[in-house]
């Protein structure tokens, strides 16, 4: 427990210098971690690789090699950026957060109907969490994983929703779902990484190939017939972020089985290829065709 303690009290320290630190000189050190990254550590690279030849067969290595470098830069921001925003004024941080759309959760709020928020691991998806809440009138709720160090996991918890969101633990998803709510909800759910376990499984074509992907979104945005929206997220340039919500379905409860996974799918897809070194492509995305031998 005291090395939890110290190792907390390291991070908070590390953390409090982002507030004196300018974004000018943010985007110094971010150059700088870049350069450990992609020239010293190599991180993730194999991967990284795989996904871009697959996802991209047809772009010469130099392209994939000039679309891995962009992609090590952004990653480089995107850290920093997550940990400049924890000390970021609500205003500053609306400044560089820009809604392009707003009236189709409107229409949802003005029904009194919830909604989930579909989401990839794609530009700041930390500061577009952060933004929420000052630009749509349901009450947001993010579903997370908690972090198993609690003083982490509560700083974490504290930082992300302190301009009101409800973060709420993927182990209690379905109690949360079902519970009475004083207005409705927006649910943000993260639905692209792989999910390991076969049970949880939903699938769709992605980039030519049958994808597993995570089933929570499909499964109780049917059985409780919950509209689902799209949030597309995009970068400006540095430090600058547009996100535009995007109807997906009103009626989940109509489509057949993996019919609403696929709809995500083809718009998170749509998004890459617009900016594709903004998807953190070091994730193992398709672990039984690439990485079964690594």
């Amino acid at each position: 427990m005291l090395g939890k303690k110290i190792s907390f009290f390291l991070f908070r320290v590390f953390i409090a210098l982002f507030k004196i630190i300018p974004f000018w000189l943010l985007y110094r050190l971010s150059d700088f971690v870049y350069f450990i990254f992609f020239y010293i550590l190599s991180y993730r690279k194999n991967v990284v690789i795989k996904n871009l030849k697959k996802c991209f067969p047809e772009k010469s290595e130099q392209e994939l090699k000039r679309l891995r470098k962009n992609f090590y830069k952004i990653l480089s921001d995107i850290i920093l950026e997550t940990f400049k925003g924890f000390t970021m004024s609500k205003d500053e941080l609306l400044k560089r957060f820009k809604v392009k759309e707003n009236n189709v959760a409107e229409k949802y709020f003005q029904q009194g109907k919830d909604v989930i928020v579909l989401l990839g691991h794609f530009a700041n998806w930390e500061w577009a969490i952060a933004s929420v809440v000052e630009k749509f009138n349901h009450h947001p709720a993010v579903l997370y994983k908690p972090i198993s160090n609690q003083l982490f996991d509560k700083y974490f918890r504290d930082k992300r929703g302190r301009y009101g969101a409800g973060l709420v633990s993927i182990y209690e998803t379905r109690q949360y779902f079902m519970k009475e709510k004083p207005k409705p909800v927006m649910y943000y759910m993260g639905a692209d990484q792989y999910p390991p376990n076969k049970e949880k499984q939903k699938n769709a074509t992605f980039f030519g190939t049958n994808t597993a992907f995570l089933n929570g979104p499909e499964k109780y945005a049917t059985q409780l017939n919950i509209p689902v929206i799209y949030l597309e997220i995009q970068r400006v340039k540095r430090g600058f972020y547009t996100m535009e919500l995007m109807d997906v379905c009103e009626q989940p409860k109509d489509l057949t089985e993996n019919e609403l996974t696929q709809m995500y799918a083809s718009l998170l897809e749509k998004s890459i290829k617009k900016q594709p070194e903004n998807w953190m492509w070091s994730h193992k995305r398709w672990k039984r065709e690439l990485y079964s031998f690594d």
